[in-house]
């Protein structure tokens, strides 16, 4: 079968060879698996596939009649990947034809270190996707109006990631055992969930149940978590089920109770028919530290026991506002310390603590990385006691202590710059920015240096663009340079001037004007400490995917993920939270594919 190569290279500077294969709603098992002759199933490119291998998912409805079983084992080095094909519209595995029964899962996940992202899993028999294996990557996904829970990890499944995944109108036969996301059963430890949102799914938005004779302690950890409306179907009427939003665990006997230990830190529970964050009868220790419960019944229900010592039920920096019935409670054992319902943030806690407390948005589409949509709800207000109001538990934090609640307030800046971008059209650079906020700001001077001239240290200022009077909208802007020359290598910067007088440079954008052929990925500089300009050239529009990988293949920044105009695009990156080593850059075009090595240095 003839493969298709493309190079990654390794820290020790071997080359691994990696093989890319596509699947497409159109294609044929008999194909070769090209981008020209694809796969018609996902099943057939797995049997093809080794440790290391890409497969691309085409865009559009892949219609499945069976379920889907993978138990091939990747490495923490060559992880086995199941990806979206950038550019296509977002690919849809529709399960419907499978009829309801516990052996119809969508996929069956048993094998270790694969890497899924950005498609969906709809209507299968059972779970969407059932995960037994360990340290996979689930990513972007979407489980919706499956025969159970979207996505469930049991049967010892260990050290998996489900990071940006949502998971909403899960509705099995009886109405009433459906969660978002299950952590249960037997599960394994060490599992994650990052940036995820469970919406109407007819039991629970988490489930971390243990079953009765299982003697495993598993820990799983839960950050930038959202789940709401929970015990409620898609028509919005109520369901049979629990009804919580975070289910922590529980399961056993009153006087054997099981222990399933969680972390929760920034997340969201809100209008969950039953309790927002629902102990059940865990015993295992359960950490709370800036979540934040809204309008559920009650929003913290904590109080079914002390949990087993020598483990802990810690809340800190933690908010609760208008419980819909009953109170919040909690177990005499509780260690609870800088949360809203304690002195003094009580006495002054209201709706007009909150930007907002409208819902809208809440399932919103996420950005196109994949993270949470930046919404107001629930974010501090200006002036409300509870910004800088708690205690440091780890977690980042701007002003003079943490916030309470999951949103920490940005630092005050008159202008938030959200890029600075540059095009080389017709031998024009046409510098673009984009703003999220302004405040005061008068505008911008654009100046450069040319560091073939005869002196390169002297900024000098091409031109000035004002600034907007509105402060809460994103705003984009442009600059064009006609007074630049062929061969030649250019520093830009923005001086962004306060109507005071302040001023505030941007990052230093790098230009090389010339030619740049398709099959040239430019980095520089490189090796690397901190910045790099990244410099690639395209001669159709094009839905460009710009990606930065580590040597376990693990997608660790989504650099660009959108339609770009013909020309030669320059993007700058910083690599500072980046440990020293060696990195690849990957770039996915409709009509190419390049990768580049980054080193980044101590």
């Amino acid at each position: 079968m003839k493969r298709l190569f493309s190079l990654i290279f390794c820290f020790v500077h071997t080359v691994v060879f990696s093989a890319t294969y596509y699947v497409s709603p159109t294609g044929n098992d008999n194909n070769n698996g090209s981008l020209a002759l694809p796969f018609r199933t996902i099943t057939k490119a797995v049997s093809s596939s080794v440790a290391g291998d890409i497969i691309y998912l085409r865009g559009g409805v892949h219609v499945l009649t069976a379920r889907i079983s993978i138990s091939k084992n990747g490495t923490a080095t060559n992880r086995f990947r199941l990806l979206a094909y950038p550019g296509d519209a977002r690919p849809v595995l529709d399960f419907s034809a499978l009829s309801v029964s516990d052996a119809n899962r969508g996929i069956s996940l048993s094998g270790n270190y694969w890497h899924f992202y950005g498609f969906d899993i709809f209507k299968s028999g059972d779970n969407g996707l059932h995960i037994s294996g360990d340290n996979n990557i689930i990513e972007f996904c979407s489980f919706y109006e499956n025969a159970d829970s979207g996505c469930q990890l049991s049967n010892g499944a260990a050290n998996n990631q489900i990071i940006n995944c949502d998971s909403y109108f899960n509705k099995d036969a009886t109405d009433g055992d459906a969660d978002g996301f299950a952590v249960k059963l037997d599960v394994g430890t060490g599992n994650s969930f990052k940036g995820c949102r469970a919406w109407q799914n007819s039991d629970d938005g988490w489930d971390g149940l243990l079953s009765s004779d299982y003697t495993g302690k598993p820990s799983t950890t839960y950050d930038s978590c959202w789940c709401f409306m929970n015990g409620y179907l898609k028509s919005g009427v109520a369901s049979v089920g629990n009804g919580n939003g975070f289910k922590m665990g529980g399961g056993g006997t009153s006087s054997a109770r099981k222990e399933h230990h969680a972390t929760l830190t920034r997340c969201v529970a809100a209008f969950n028919r039953v309790k927002g964050f629902d102990q059940n009868n865990n015993a295992g220790s359960m950490i709370l530290y800036n979540c934040i419960g809204y309008r559920n019944a009650p929003n913290y229900g904590m109080s079914n026991l002390n949990p087993y010592s020598p483990n802990v039920m810690i809340l800190k920096n933690c908010i609760s506002f208008s419980n819909t019935s009953s109170s919040n409670s909690f177990a005499s054992a509780a260690v609870q310390e800088k949360n809203s319902w304690q002195s003094p943030f009580s006495a002054s806690l209201s709706a007009a603590s909150f930007l907002s407390v409208d819902s809208i948005g809440l399932r919103a589409p996420r950005n196109t990385n994949g993270s949470l949509p930046h919404i107001n709800f629930l974010k501090l207000a200006s002036g409300s006691n509870m910004i800088d109001g708690g205690v440091n538990v780890g977690l980042p934090f701007n002003g003079a202590a943490p916030d309470l609640g999951a949103f920490e307030t940005a630092a005050t800046v008159p202008v938030n710059l959200l890029s600075f971008e540059a095009i080389i059209k017709n031998e024009i650079v046409v510098l673009q920015w984009k703003t999220a906020t302004e405040l005061n700001n008068k505008g911008w001077e654009i100046e450069k240096v040319n560091l073939n001239s005869t002196n390169p240290f002297v900024w000098q200022k091409m031109g000035f663009v004002a600034g907007s009077k509105e402060n809460n909208t994103v705003k984009s802007y442009a600059f064009d340079d006609k007074d630049v020359v062929n061969n030649q290598v250019y520093l830009f910067r923005l001086k962004q001037i306060d109507l005071d007088g302040t001023v505030k440079y941007s990052n230093v954008l790098t230009i090389k004007i010339g030619k740049t052929k398709n099959d040239d990925l430019s980095v520089y500089p490189n090796p690397v400490k901190s910045l790099t300009n990244i410099q690639f050239s395209i001669e159709a529009t094009s839905k460009v995917q710009l990606m930065l990988f580590n040597q376990q293949g693990q997608m660790i920044k989504i650099i660009s993920n959108e339609q770009l105009t013909p020309g030669i695009h320059n993007k700058q990156i910083s690599l500072d939270n980046l440990p020293a080593g060696s990195y690849v850059l990957k770039l996915v075009t409709n009509k190419f594919t390049l990768t580049k090595e980054v080193i980044k240095q101590p």
